[in-house]
Formats: structure tokens, sequence, C-alpha cells
């Protein structure tokens, strides 16, 4: 998507738990760069993931051995390790205004990736993370994507709409739809048609604010995260932005992090950045959306 001009929504009304800050900033390593198991060995995810939680609650900091580290990451020839590598180092790179070494434009240009319906991923990923990451980055730098693959990639994702208005294979989910939807939406295809809203509504639970997909409890964070995409992007209020709120607020951890489940598990960067940035679009939906800046879309 290319909504990356807003700015921060302040701290104050996020109503995030005291640590979290704190949380992200002792994910740090010594050689620059963040990782959330506490090693000095930061990845480009943990490292984007720190950036966004600190960018949205107003607290990043200028550090010059996390932007070499982010752009060491690159090859010279402009190629990354993979296109979320890619993805993750250039969004960290520009919430810390800078840029890469080399130019990636040849790089993004011949990595299309073609979805595959066979291809199994595990619940708390999407089949269209590959071809999101793609279009992404082409947002990002500003690349202009040849007609044919434009054409290409939009008929692709479509072919994994389903009757109700969903997206995904072998069945539809809130997290592949989120994915098609942006990708549509960052290749200038409407993705608001009445039976997706619709999907999208019918993914909503009074208890969990959304479901992976119609009916199937419980709910995990990323889903819910999900879903408010989503609704962000479709222009529609979430219908239980309360049961969402409070779902988010139960996945914090006393650490300061945030779990992907109401039910424990351990905290992380990316579940944590995902729980920041629900919040924010929350926050967001609050005030109005007319007058709400979408946080920074590192995920």
């Amino acid at each position: 998507m290319t909504q990356q001009g807003g700015g921060p929504v302040p701290a104050g009304g996020l109503d995030i738990p005291a640590g979290t800050v704190e949380y992200a900033r002792s994910r740090r390593c010594p050689s620059g760069g963040y990782c959330f198991y506490r090693l000095d060995e930061p990845n480009a995810g943990d490292t984007c993931f720190a950036l966004g939680i600190l960018s949205l609650m107003g607290q990043r900091d200028a550090d010059e051995k996390t932007v070499r580290f982010l752009q060491d990451l690159q090859y010279p020839d402009g190629s990354y390790a993979s296109l979320s590598c890619a993805l993750f180092a250039g969004w960290a790179l520009r919430m810390l205004r800078a840029e890469p070494l080399h130019d990636p434009s040849e790089y993004i240009l011949r990595s299309l990736p073609r979805p595959d319906p066979r291809t199994k991923v595990v619940d708390s990923l999407s089949l269209f993370e590959p071809l999101r990451a793609w279009t992404a980055l082409a947002d990002l730098y500003g690349v202009e994507l040849p007609t044919g693959s434009r054409e290409e990639v939009t008929a692709t994702v479509l072919s994994f709409r389903s009757e109700t208005g969903g997206f995904g294979a072998p069945g539809p989910t809130l997290q592949d739809t989120r994915m098609a939807a942006e990708i549509l939406a960052s290749l200038g295809h409407g993705c608001d048609d009445p039976a997706t809203v619709s999907f999208v509504d019918a993914c909503g639970d009074p208890e969990f604010g959304f479901l992976g997909r119609p009916g199937s409890k419980p709910a995990f964070l990323e889903q819910v995260h999900a879903g408010l995409r989503l609704s962000f992007l479709l222009g529609e209020a979430p219908r239980h932005a309360g049961a969402c709120r409070d779902f988010v607020r139960r996945c914090a951890h006393p650490s300061g992090g945030f779990a992907r489940s109401v039910f424990g598990g351990s905290p992380t960067l990316e579940y944590t950045a995902r729980a920041v940035e629900s919040l924010a679009i929350l926050a967001g939906f609050s005030r109005g959306r007319r007058d709400y800046s979408f946080p920074a879309p590192y995920m």
C-alpha cells in the first residue's frame, strides 16, 4: 500500500502498557538491529517491528548502528535474501530516514512471485505474503511495474476470490483477504466489493472482535489485526470495536510485550507491533476515520 504519509498516532491515545516502549528498546542488539529473544542476532523483521512500535509511540531514536545493519542486508547487485527481508529492511530504513546503499529496482522487477493454491502455510501466515511484499516494495521505492505484470497480478489475486467475497485457498480466510485487498489497492483495483465487505463482517465476533474465518474460534492476534486493517482499507468501522480492543489488551504480557493469544504464550516483537498498530487503528476510528493517519504499514 502507499499510505505511508501519516505521522504516528499519539501514544497517549492508545492505552498501551507502560512497559511496552522498554520492551521494544530492550530487544536492541549491541551490534545494531533488534532480536526478540535478546541475543545479538538481529534480523530485518524484528528490527522493523521494534522501530514500528517506537515510531507509533513517538519514541523512535536515530540509530546509526541499526542503519548500517539494515544496509548490510542488501547484496551489491541490489537484491536481498528474500522479498520479506527487502521489505522489512526498506521500511525500517525509511523509519530511520535512511535509504539502502544500492538501487533495488531491478531486483523488484525480476522477482515477481506466483502464488500456488497447493502451497501449505501455517495459520498465522498468508498465501499472498510474497506477492504482497512485492507490490509493497514497488510502492516503497516508487518502481513503475510493467502493465503486463500489473494485469497478471490482478488476475491472479482475483482468481482466489470465493463466492463469499473472501480470498484464499482452499477456503477464504481473513488473513488472505486482507493481503489480497492490500495488493489490489496497491495496483489501483477496487477492493470494496459488497461481497468482500460482507465476508469481513461475517468474520466479526462479539467475544473476540474478529475470527480467522466465520465461526472459527478462538481468535488470534494476527486475525484481529487483519480485520482492523481491512476495516480501515474498506472504510468500514468494525462492528465489534470494543471486543477488538479488549482482546488486544488481554494479549498483553507482564514484560510489556504482547503474545499471540489471550490464553497465554510468549510475547514477540511481531505480535507487539500488531497489537500497537491495532490499538492505533481503533483510536483512529474512535476519532472518526477522516482525521486519522494510517500507521506505518510495516506488516
